[in-house]
């Protein structure tokens, strides 16, 4: 984990950023800056934290995270507590062999694993290689259950 975010002085120009309101604006910054921020930038991100860290309620958290996702830049998932900010990779570089080592060994550790793909996929839009190798996309998981699951049809379609 960094110690610090770069921000973009055009952030502010952003014809996405004009429209929103200042509480929108600052939750916003908040999600591309706080320390639990990751180089994938997907990382857990508990609502109580949130609270603590912005002065917002949980009701106001709730509706700003609400808002981000209908406007398509973050996913968050309740489970896992885990946000990730789509446009991460876009305004963040990742050609350094030490960047993409760090970002690999991040996304192991990232539990929805539909984050990790979606991830995958938009670092091939962007032309970045990951090695994608040592990744747990939770495929074999899903395997295995599917698999039991059939097990456990026949089994009880059997006559005893």
């Amino acid at each position: 984990m960094a110690h610090y975010r770069q921000v973009h002085t055009n952030f502010w120009q952003d014809s996405f950023i004009l429209e929103l309101t200042p509480e929108e604006k600052y939750f916003y910054i908040y999600l591309l800056t706080n320390s639990k921020t990751s180089q994938c930038g997907i990382y857990e991100l508990p609502k109580k934290v949130m609270e603590i860290e912005t002065g917002y309620n949980r009701e106001t958290i709730d509706k700003l995270l609400q808002r981000f996702i209908e406007y398509g830049k973050i996913k968050y998932d309740e489970m896992t507590k885990e946000v990730f900010v789509v446009n991460w990779i876009k305004y963040n570089k990742i050609d350094s062999p030490k960047v993409k080592a760090c970002i690999v060994k991040e996304l192991q550790q990232v539990k929805n694993k539909q984050f990790t793909k979606d991830f995958i996929t938009l670092c091939k839009q962007y032309g970045y290689s990951i090695d994608t190798l040592f990744i747990d996309y939770g495929e074999e998981k899903e395997e295995e259950k599917e698999k039991e699951e059939e097990k456990e049809k026949e089994y009880n379609n059997t006559d005893c």
